[in-house]
């Protein structure tokens, strides 16, 4: 497991800066001491920093704090897709969900066959998810046509049964089909959730086998989803304005609800598994919020700080929730708008409790930044820092610090604030064509020391 690994694609990752990253955390933790990563994300950065540190990472959020206990600290499991496609748990919710969804799945199955690419437009803009209130009752005929009885599965009621009674996984079937994947797709995720879940009780050895196979479950729904970007801030919208077929967008929606599910969850499975080594240490994973963390966390062998915290004011709950809602399992409720008096369900389908960061607020970022460095400066610890600045010409998000104001904040904590700029390739992100071309960028490492 010493190759870096992609869980799942993740903006802003860092994985193609690795080095130069590592270059000057080792040039300044010159003792050997603690490094965390503070904002962990995908945990690339925290397991490349593994291999020779002990490291503490944090992540506010759930779905990352599980991918980076797998990868800073080696996990690995025997327990295969295969045992797991095979247990009871699988095969008798697999058939439930079959059973209750037949009708879509007859009709879905139909449309992906013969490429069907009008109808797989009608399925997805259908609107039919979660409790059925965005439903366009102008095609309320249409939609029974297609639906049959899984219609009357979209339900306040019925969220509630399957929110009480475990014996049967429905969440991504109710809140996610026809959108971010296929009706078959989401039975697939629902019964791999819910034997891993029954695994954990009755075969599994330890609790890192089920992080595992979490992980290599969140890493098959992360290559499967059909949105911009494989991030989940939304759906592929293959409808334009004037309620004409987008080709692009069609085409790449139906190649990614004919994705494997397994076959995706098997890739990550054999990297992971494919090195066994252990670490020296045994690395610490948090999942505290940032501030809490300085003030609640003994960092007296702690030497270094790394951070890349959010700097744009898109909430990474928002690309993510989807991810957090497959750890957590726990059917929440769906954010909703006002729209000409009337309150519709957001099309991405976000949590009603995802984490808003104080760091993407415009009112709020600039002394969140203050406090946050200046705790870490009174503990006497190094800062290395990732920062990009935004680019007009290039349409990227304006910062909500900008470079002078976080060098005004790092320069007023530290005697030694030093400026590294790398050049990388990214992909931007946008829904318009152009997010498919490459930009070159300069990503800035500021090193703070005493």
């Amino acid at each position: 497991m010493e190759e870096n690994i992609r869980v799942i694609q993740y903006l802003g990752s860092k994985l193609k800066l690795l080095d130069e990253i590592k270059e000057e955390i080792d040039r300044v933790t010159v003792n050997k001491g603690i490094v965390v990563d503070l904002f962990a994300g995908t945990g690339v950065v925290a397991s490349c920093l593994a291999r020779d540190y002990k490291v503490i990472a944090n992540d506010i959020q759930a779905y990352s704090s599980l991918i980076t206990t797998v990868l800073i600290n080696n996990l690995h499991t025997d327990v295969t897709y295969e045992e797991l496609a095979s247990s009871q748990s699988y095969i008798k919710n697999k058939n439930s969900l079959e059973n209750l969804f037949r009708d879509i799945l007859v009709y879905e199955s139909t449309v992906l066959s013969n490429e069907d690419y009008e109808k797989l437009a009608l399925l997805c803009e259908s609107n039919v998810f979660y409790n059925g209130k965005n439903i366009d009752k102008k095609k309320q005929k249409e939609i029974s046509m297609m639906f049959g009885k899984s219609l009357e599965l979209f339900s306040e009621e019925k969220i509630e049964y399957f929110r009480q009674n475990k014996d049967i996984y429905a969440l991504f079937s109710l809140y996610y089909s026809n959108s971010y994947f296929s009706v078959e797709q989401c039975i697939e995720i629902d019964s791999l959730r819910k034997a891993i879940d029954d695994l954990s009780d009755e075969k599994l050895q330890s609790s890192d086998d089920k992080k595992v196979l979490l992980v290599c479950l969140l890493h098959a729904v992360s290559e499967c989803v059909s949105s911009v970007g494989k991030n989940f801030a939304q759906p592929i919208k293959v409808i334009d304005g004037k309620g004409k077929i987008k080709k692009f967008a069609i085409t790449r929606c139906m190649r990614d609800r004919k994705m494997s599910i397994n076959e995706a969850f098997k890739s990550m499975w054999n990297e992971i598994n494919s090195e066994r080594k252990t670490r020296e240490e045994t690395n610490e994973v948090l999942k505290l919020d940032a501030a809490k963390f300085i003030d609640e966390v003994d960092l007296s062998k702690v030497e270094t700080f790394y951070l890349d915290p959010p700097y744009t004011i898109d909430h990474y709950s928002r690309f993510y929730h989807v991810l957090e809602t497959l750890v957590a399992y726990d059917y929440p409720e769906l954010e909703e708008k006002t729209f000409h008096g009337k309150k519709y369900l957001m099309n991405g389908r976000y949590r009603n409790d995802r984490v808003q960061s104080n760091y993407c607020i415009p009112s709020k970022g600039k002394n969140e930044f203050s406090l946050l460095i200046k705790k870490i400066a009174e503990k006497r610890k190094n800062i290395v820092l990732s920062y990009s600045d935004s680019d007009d010409d290039k349409d990227t998000r304006k910062r909500v610090v900008s470079k002078d104001e976080l060098l005004e904040i790092l320069s007023e904590n530290y005697p030694v604030v030093e400026q590294k700029n790398i050049s990388h390739k990214y992909r931007k992100l946008s829904s318009k064509d152009s997010n498919r071309k490459e930009y070159e960028d300069s990503e800035l490492l500021f090193v703070c020391h005493f």
